[in-house]
């Protein structure tokens, strides 16, 4: 008798570390399913940020190309005005010398 009275206990407490195990599992697992869906959201969030950036970068790459044109544009145009007053100023000269001759 007492040994089926001890193996019982053993039993008992062996559906006992059972229930509790399989709880413990369960909870791990929630916490586990949890943190790869705060994971999954984190990447989301990572990958709408680096395509954002990319558009970001090539925007500003064509707005650099723009600028170095426009700021070739105003340097040529410079150059040109430069050239014609130089010109203007040389016939003006020119108009001078005409009259006092």
């Amino acid at each position: 008798m007492p040994a089926m009275l001890g193996s019982l206990a053993i039993s008992l407490s062996v559906i006992v570390a059972k229930v509790m195990t399989t709880q413990l599992i369960g909870q791990m697992n929630r916490q586990i399913n949890e943190v790869a869906q705060i994971k999954s959201e984190a990447m989301g969030r990572l990958k709408a940020a680096q395509s954002q950036k990319a558009i970001i970068d090539g925007n500003k790459s064509i707005l650099d190309t723009k600028a170095a044109k426009i700021e070739t544009k105003i340097r040529r145009l410079k150059k040109e005005m430069g050239e014609m007053k130089e010109e203007e100023s040389a016939r003006r000269e020119r108009s001078k010398a005409r009259r006092v001759s």
